[in-house]
């Protein structure tokens, strides 16, 4: 499924919430995306979901769509048709990157647990980051794989508990990456909907849609951007497009490709180093600001807190205050205190 099939199934998830995908792309002023014909990329579900937060008033749209879902892709159907928990996860992120014109998932092995890092680009909405994550955990649950912790980069947009109950498991938030950590041990549990012929039939279509090899114009025009903001040069759209090889025209074209725009992958650059500068804590919050390139505090004040949810400074001091809680916990007590 494509960045843009996956996109429009969120789109439709919204009526399990009790908002009308029509409805909420007409106050955002989107055409309704009835086929790949009608262009729908993450502006366009960028401001369909904002509309659609207000229409509900509910602040965790994307984490009670997953709960209510009632439809599925097709990266779930194959994942389901896999021999074990294990093998699910691995087919999907095997696909879900390349599919989706992004990192994707990636599994990694730490001690005894296992960590499924979804790594789906900066310029996500908070919503559909929150809806793939909490998508995946209930699949795994229901797997018999249940997730041991969720962790998110942002700051948690309600309760903390909210998150805990849909995901059933301990949320961790301001951290440098997401992903849910689970038992190692768990993703050889077998599934009960294993289909060995389904599972070839799907990893072949899918294996037949795949894009080229190499990274994507927007994962190059990111690396880029990120050298052009390290070196404090103007982030520009035709010298970087010819530090690729391109007119802006046709950078302009490719990405519209991957259904996303120039200014979104400069906001994801941006974001990924600001997050890396603060909570590092070498930089004071001017110097920050300058080297994400803000020509003032108050303006990188403002973008972060649509990236993460608050203040720079908050956000720094509420994970360095999470870290000093966590050493303090682990430092053994000396008999009798």
């Amino acid at each position: 499924m494509s960045l843009g099939g996956a996109l429009r199934v969120m789109l439709s998830e919204l009526a399990s919430v009790g908002v009308d995908p029509a409805v909420a792309c007409a106050e955002a002023r989107v055409a309704v995306p009835e086929d790949d014909a009608v262009p729908f990329g993450l502006d366009e579900l960028t401001r369909v979901l904002e509309r659609a937060e207000a229409l509900s008033g509910d602040p965790l749209l994307g984490l009670h769509m997953a709960e209510r879902a009632h439809g599925r892709g097709v990266l779930s159907y194959l994942a389901r048709a896999q021999r074990t928990v294990g093998d699910g996860l691995r087919a999907f992120a095997r696909f879900a990157g390349s599919a989706w014109g992004t990192a994707g998932v990636q599994l990694e092995r730490r001690g005894t647990r296992e960590f499924v890092g979804f790594r789906l680009g900066p310029a996500i909405p908070r919503h559909v980051l929150e809806y793939v994550v909490a998508r995946t955990a209930i699949s795994l649950r229901r797997g018999g794989a249940a997730a041991r912790e969720a962790w998110f980069g942002h700051a948690p947009g309600g309760a903390s508990r909210e998150y805990e109950r849909v995901l059933r498991c301990p949320v961790r938030f301001r951290q440098l990456e997401t992903g849910l950590v689970l038992r190692a041990d768990d993703l050889e549990r077998p599934l009960r909907t294993a289909s060995p012929e389904a599972a070839a039939a799907l990893a072949g279509a899918l294996a037949r849609v795949q894009p080229g090899d190499g990274p994507s114009p927007s994962a190059r025009l990111a690396a880029a951007v990120e050298d052009t903001l390290a070196r404090g040069v103007p982030v520009d759209r035709e010298t970087l497009a010819r530090s690729l090889g391109m007119s802006g025209r046709t950078l302009a074209r490719r990405l519209a490709g991957e259904q996303r725009t120039f200014r979104h992958v400069v906001d994801g650059a941006r974001r990924t180093l600001a997050q890396r500068l603060v909570v590092d804590g070498t930089l004071d919050l001017g110097a920050v600001a300058t080297r994400v390139g803000f020509s003032d505090l108050a303006a990188f004040g403002k973008a972060f807190r649509r990236w993460f949810g608050e203040a720079p400074s908050v956000y720094w001091a509420a994970l360095w205050q999470a870290r000093d809680g966590i050493e303090r916990a682990q430092v053994p007590t000396a008999r009798g205190e």
